[in-house]
């Protein structure tokens, strides 16, 4: 027996991935939430793994760091599916609830390994704890920087290019729009401040990307000047808002 597999956080993320992997399987694969969910949630996986195997506490709880961002990030795919229509809200929070489990259980790993052990001590991670009770789980939920991304993504989905997707450019509208949700998801969740900021600057670079694949759809494609304006005014409040955390 690997030394991960006596680890129940690694069979619980297995769980977790695998119940992810049922609900995403009819999910449109033009829309880049559904790559960087199946990506997130085998990282989770692997570096759990991959973190029992070490043998240094520092870069054994780095592994730990980046499976939390991986869970963070399956979380925040989740939000953009409900928005895209791909999941109902209510399964997307029985997942989320699988998913703060999984984290709870890291950051209780994550501070046995601080003192040099191999067993999991439980420790509490956020203050919601029934799955019939919605609200939010995660603290990259309460940020307003984060609504704002979601209200961009939802905003994009409701156009008619933004739901097809029929091409190249609408598409990259979609997958610098996800970007900055899921780099705002993780970096929130992440120890070293390097690290957070390293995120929100990855977010920030996001939405200029949009903004001005947004202008590119309305030159070539024929995006409203309107529709094009109300994107762009989100992703300013969104880097606006990006350039105080980065610095705060």
């Amino acid at each position: 027996m690997f030394s991960h597999e006596k680890l129940q956080v690694y069979d619980k993320a297995l769980a977790s991935v695998a119940s992810l992997a049922q609900h995403s399987a009819s999910w449109d694969k033009r829309h880049s939430v559904v790559d960087h969910r199946l990506r997130a949630s085998e990282s989770i996986v692997m570096n759990i793994a991959e973190g029992a195997r070490l043998r240094s506490t520092g870069t054994k709880q780095r592994m730990v760091d980046y499976a939390v961002g991986s869970a963070l990030e399956c979380a925040a795919c989740l939000d953009i599916a409900v928005l895209k229509q791909f999941l109902w809200a209510d399964q997307a929070y029985g997942e989320k609830h699988r998913l703060c489990e999984v984290v709870k259980m890291l950051v209780g790993l994550r501070k046995s390994w601080e003192l040099c052990g191999l067993g999991e001590e439980p420790l509490a991670y956020g203050d919601r704890e029934d799955p019939a009770q919605p609200g939010p789980l995660f603290a990259h939920e309460r940020l307003d920087v984060y609504r704002v991304g979601l209200d961009f993504v939802g905003w994009f989905n409701g156009l008619p290019a933004g739901a097809e997707l029929s091409s190249r450019l609408f598409r990259q509208v979609d997958k610098a729009g996800t970007s900055v949700v899921l780099n705002l998801a993780e970096g929130n969740g992440r120890y070293p401040e390097q690290d957070r900021r390293k995120f929100l600057d990855i977010a920030e670079a996001s939405a200029v990307k949009a903004a001005a694949y947004l202008d590119l759809c309305q030159r070539k494609e024929g995006l409203d000047r309107a529709q094009r304006e109300a994107g762009v005014e989100l992703l300013g409040r969104i880097a606006s808002m990006l350039r105080g955390l980065s610095w705060s």
